[in-house]
């Protein structure tokens, strides 16, 4: 990643700049894809710090600001506007793209993939309806449990909420 640090009106230390260059590094790992540049302006005017600066992935582009009484606190400020917009944009996105074989690809959670007892290399698809589905679902140690739903032809999904219910969505589209 190419990166650009500019400061006006003040310089950093030694120890501010490498605390600065971490937290960038740290926006590559929230990145869907390879951070092309950043460039970071830091302002020191009437005892506040501000910053500003623009992330470059190809294609796309992301600007945030941030503010506070030190410059670490601005950039901590910065760097999180940046993370929320590259996990808004990386769902976005993996909700597009297909597995390899199209359709639903596969299931994952922490990258830990879920299969069914039958199921060898894939993902099992099941068809049933919502009872059934959160009948067959209160029966594994999965954290969740996909099926075509048999009333609709749509993909849902069933999942235990925080409190203990279970919850469903269900696509949108056919």
């Amino acid at each position: 990643m190419e990166k650009e640090i500019i400061t006006r009106h003040f310089n950093l230390g030694e120890d501010q700049t490498v605390m600065v260059e971490e937290a960038i590094d740290k926006l590559e790992k929230f990145s869907p894809r390879p951070v092309q540049s950043l460039k970071l302006t830091i302002n020191h005017e009437a005892g506040q710090f501000f910053a500003e600066g623009v992330l470059h992935l190809k294609n796309n582009e992301f600007r945030a600001k941030g503010e506070g009484r030190e410059p670490e606190i601005c950039v901590v400020e910065f760097t999180e506007n940046l993370r929320k917009q590259l996990a808004k944009f990386k769902g976005k996105i993996s909700g597009k793209q297909k597995g390899g074989d199209g359709g639903l690809g596969k299931a994952m959670i922490d990258g830990d993939v879920y299969l069914a007892d039958d199921a060898a290399e894939g993902f099992v698809l099941r068809a049933m309806d919502v009872a059934g589905a959160k009948e067959a679902f209160t029966d594994t140690e999965l954290p969740f449990l996909v099926f075509r739903n048999v009333e609709n032809s749509r993909v849902g999904v069933v999942y235990e909420l925080d409190n203990g219910d279970l919850g469903y969505m269900e696509s949108n589209s056919d």
